[in-house]
């Protein structure tokens, strides 16, 4: 997962809540490193640093004969005190991401259950009947069983962080986790899977999100009294390390420079300096940058000259497939595009449903340019560059600004494209956005949009099993009916 200072102040914040709100109470025990371990998915030193933490901050004791016991005493003036400021400087970003879940996850949580073994079923029931576990940990085991059958290490990580920040501490209040205790929802989606049923399935999935996100805003309305403030507490998905977050961030602003030919292959980049003070970065950031844009043969260092633009047909001799790193960073590209082929239709659906004129011009402007440019390869890549900054909700804009960074590490692939029959291909699909563009067609747009993108994931998938990185075959879903 995410580097583990990170990890670490998740389960520490995630348990001070649980024991804030009244799940452990005074002198009760939390689960066992080790069991705590296994209900969060995270490594024991992980938790033992949370619990570390909890006991210098005063809320638990820590032993080796007793374990972990709550130390601090709550009252229910203080549990509800504690309720009404937990969501009331969360407010805005709670509502808005549970908004957010169905056309981010609902498509990946129907594959999920579809490609659940009875085995995998069988689990889910058993664990779904158990009332010895607390709801937000049965949930978390449910979703992944649910999402690991998609085999996405970064999608997991999104669903988990997405868990702790919404669901983890709504079904730690007593009165949410007893409604949720009462829902069959589960049961009655497990035995859709049974009966194949899968119109229903996707239908129930999209009604459970909808109704949670309901429930959330009914709670806000019936029992948070305390005013929201001004400055709340947002949600931030973040796939990579923060201190390398600025560096991929401003590889992707310089790849979209080059795109659109400001740098011209061939010519060289501003100095270092320049570009720190046209940036508003360090030196070291921008020369982490250009290290970064060298590894996948987008540019190439000379040492007394400068940093060079190479031509597209070089890239791939300059790009060392075979270096561990850039392995793993293709990796999460395949992974990244797999989350976004597996929701990028509702996105945009809500996000086009939602454009002015003024930003369907915008949206044009973007793809003609890539048409003058001879870039149609690049159409889904402005398309949803867009999204990071259009589509309706914070936490849809954030996600898709991680996910459009990870493309980055896909730009080498690129210069590997030789099929006539795919260049055409993009030629089309570029022609039939604008065209649904100009008809305000936002069912065309969304389905050509995801269907592009599923090609773009078997093509990248294939590239990358020649390249002989491994992992990515079932990402593709080719052998998977994607339909109901």
């Amino acid at each position: 997962m995410e580097n583990e200072m990170e990890l670490q102040q998740i389960i520490y914040k995630t348990l001070a809540v649980q024991i804030e709100f009244g799940v452990y109470r005074f002198e009760e025990q939390l689960p066992t490193i080790e069991e705590a371990s296994q209900l969060f998915l995270v490594s024991t030193d992980t938790v033992r640093s949370a619990y570390l933490r909890l006991k210098h901050d005063g809320y638990i004791t820590l032993s080796r004969s007793v374990g972990a016991l709550v130390k601090v005493c709550y009252d229910t003036e203080d549990t509800d005190r504690h309720i009404q400021n937990f969501y009331a400087i969360r407010k805005d970003a709670l509502i808005e991401l549970s908004r957010s879940m169905r056309p981010l996850l609902s498509y990946a949580q129907w594959v999920g259950f579809k490609k659940a073994s009875p085995e995998t079923l069988d689990q889910m029931e058993a664990l779904a009947l158990r009332t010895d576990i607390l709801p937000p940990y049965r949930m978390i085991r449910h979703l992944q069983l649910i999402y690991g059958s998609l085999q996405n290490e970064l999608l997991m990580r999104m669903v988990w962080q997405i868990f702790m920040f919404f669901q983890a501490p709504l079904f730690s209040i007593r009165f949410t986790a007893r409604r949720y205790e009462g829902d069959n929802s589960l049961l009655y989606m497990i035995r859709l899977c049974r009966q194949k049923d899968w119109a229903a399935l996707r239908s129930s999935i999209e009604t459970f999100q909808e109704q949670l996100s309901r429930a959330l805003c009914s709670f806000y309305d019936s029992k948070i009294t305390v005013q929201a403030p001004e400055q709340q507490i947002p949600f931030q998905w973040t796939s990579y390390k923060k201190a390398t977050q600025r560096c991929y961030s401003l590889g992707m602003e310089l790849l979209k420079a080059i795109n659109r030919e400001i740098y011209p292959a061939g010519t060289f980049l501003p100095s270092l300096e320049r570009l720190a003070k046209e940036r508003q970065v360090s030196v070291s950031t921008i020369r982490r940058t250009l290290t970064l844009l060298n590894s996948i043969g987008v540019t190439k260092s000379f040492n007394g000259l400068g940093t060079q633009i190479l031509p597209q047909e070089e890239i791939a001799e300059n790009c060392d497939f075979t270096n561990p790193v850039l392995q793993r960073r293709l990796l999460d590209y395949a992974q990244s595009m797999q989350i976004i082929a597996l929701s990028c239709r509702e996105v945009s659906r809500i996000t086009a449903a939602a454009f002015t004129p003024a930003d369907r011009a915008l949206v044009m402007e973007r793809l003609k340019l890539l048409q003058r440019l001879g870039r149609q390869e690049l159409a889904s890549y402005g398309i949803l560059e867009l999204f990071t900054h259009m589509a309706p909700y914070q936490a849809i804009r954030n996600i898709y600004t991680e996910l459009y960074q990870q493309l980055l590490w896909g730009y080498p692939l690129r210069s590997i494209i030789t099929d006539q029959a795919r260049r055409t291909a993009c030629i089309a699909y570029l022609d039939t956005f604008m065209e649904c563009l100009e008809q305000s067609d936002v069912e065309g747009l969304s389905a050509h949009l995801e269907e592009f993108i599923f090609s773009e994931l078997r093509f990248a998938s294939a590239e990358l099993e020649k390249l002989g990185i491994g992992n990515v075959s079932p990402l593709a879903l080719r052998d998977f009916n994607l339909s109901f």
